[in-house]
């Protein structure tokens, strides 16, 4: 149940600071619900991005949004990601998206690019009621007190916002992130730079080595040493994405650059050496990448509520994730669905600690482990030479050659457990199983019936 259709009995006034995938989705599903919601962008839409690869747990989310034709417009079905080696080009194997298996998880796998994923959620969010003011940079956050509860921000016209909850859907390095820990944000670098970049898919059709990528319906993926490519169409193959992955400093690229998706680098700065030709081609169509890198945070985010539980973390300001992996839109996606989904039950006040506990509690762990997933895959195709790689190829190559319905159970089960995933089923399960009998305790705490308790008798020895 990926949409929420519940009027919820105490609107509230929401402030969400960013207006990204995960802010935006947020937006639209607390409007939808009643609430009254503003959201503050410090940029606009126009703002540099890569690609998406859209899992069948957001897809489907998506598609009960915008419907089946909308999504199609701007999305293309993924059949099938063949491995290459970096190097040479040489096929390794080939993993198939198979239907039967998308079938299973009730939705496809998707590839889009980021600007339309957000474009899409931007009209979601004001057809449903929800203002969304960009240019609008938020330069400080105030919490409420025991006297005046409701949380502030101040915005850098100097002009300050009260509302009834914030949520901090500020990015990787979030000012609402620092509020909630109540202390600076420390990261230190995980180890990858990754640098995206995307090319008209009329300058591929001319090259005839390229050409079958921008035609295609695949998301190749080409593995090397410390580092790897990959890529696939967006824009229904009007353009071409890709995204390099460059490990600890080992493939001769300096690991610098900032934990953003801001920051430009001139495409002619980057090392190519160990790619094969047509990858390098590829590569050189762009003058600019996006340069992201990957920061760790040790000591982890515990807490995505604030002391004083009017103020809220969502997406990589709750978990950053991994940067070029297949499932950040997803997660930020899910937060907002949960969230979205447990204030429609909003009747009360009191409600909000349950609400915002149960929210983390619903979605921390899987945003962990699907992160940690993300990180394996990566690695798995930039090994370095030797055993290792030589038995991930071969493997590959099996798996190409004798593929067979043992496989394809075995595929599924692989991949069940992130794309079945219902974000709102797992907020109504949660309210059915425990919100609603907390509200029915606070409606009669007097009544108390003791009838189908068996009697209890104590003996004396």
């Amino acid at each position: 149940m990926p949409a929420v259709d519940r009027i919820a009995a105490l609107p509230l006034d929401f402030l969400v600071i960013g207006g990204g995938i995960g802010g935006l989705a947020v937006a639209y599903v607390l409007s939808k619900s009643g609430h009254r919601v503003r959201v503050l962008e410090k940029r606009d839409l126009d703002v540099p991005g890569g690609g998406h690869r859209v899992p069948p747990n957001l897809s489907k989310i998506l598609r009960h949004w915008v419907g089946e034709e909308e999504l199609r417009k701007v999305s293309t079905r993924c059949v099938g990601t063949p491995f290459h080696h970096l190097r040479t080009g040489n096929l390794v194997g080939y993993l198939h998206w198979k239907p039967a298996v998308m079938a299973e998880t009730g939705g496809e796998f998707l590839m889009m690019h980021h600007d339309d994923i957000v474009r899409m959620l931007y009209k979601l969010a004001i057809d449903a009621g929800a203002q969304v003011d960009f240019h609008t940079e938020v330069t400080s956050i105030q919490q409420g007190t025991d006297r005046f509860p409701n949380p502030s921000v101040t915005l850098a016209n100097g002009d300050v916002l009260t509302a009834d909850m914030i949520i901090g859907a500020d990015g990787y390095r979030s000012k609402v992130r620092d509020v909630v820990l109540e202390e600076e944000d420390v990261a230190k670098p995980g180890g990858m730079t990754l640098y995206t970049g995307v090319v008209k898919a009329e300058d591929m059709l001319k090259d005839p080595e390229l050409r079958p990528y921008a035609l295609s319906d695949e998301w190749p993926i080409w593995m090397g040493p410390h580092r790897s490519v990959c890529g696939h169409p967006v824009r229904a193959k009007k353009e071409f994405f890709f995204h390099v992955y460059s490990w600890n400093g080992l493939d001769g690229q300096e690991q610098a650059g900032e934990e953003s998706w801001e920051e430009l680098f001139p495409t002619e700065k980057l090392n190519l050496d160990g790619h094969g030709p047509k990858v390098q081609r590829l590569i050189k169509m762009t003058p600019h990448l996006i340069r992201t890198r990957f920061m760790t945070r040790p000591g982890g985010i515990d807490d995505w509520v604030d002391s004083t539980g009017r103020i809220v973390l969502l997406g990589d300001a709750a978990h950053p994730s991994f940067p070029g992996g297949s499932h950040p839109a997803a997660m930020a996606v899910e937060d907002a669905v949960v969230f979205g989904s447990l204030f429609s039950h909003l009747r009360t006040l009191d409600q909000i600690p349950s609400f915002t506990s149960a929210y983390q509690e619903l979605r921390q762990r899987r945003c962990e482990l699907v992160k940690l997933a993300d990180i394996a895959n990566a690695q798995m195709v930039s090994m370095p030479d030797g055993a290792l790689a030589e038995a991930r190829d071969e493997d590959m190559r099996r798996r190409k050659d004798e593929w067979d319905e043992g496989t394809l159970k075995a595929q599924f089960e692989e991949i069940a457990e992130i794309f079945l995933y219902d974000a709102g089923d797992a907020a109504e399960e949660w309210w059915v199983n425990w919100g609603r009998f907390s509200e029915i305790a606070r409606e009669q705490p007097h009544v108390v019936d003791f009838s189908n308790f068996a009697t209890v008798t104590v003996s004396e020895e």
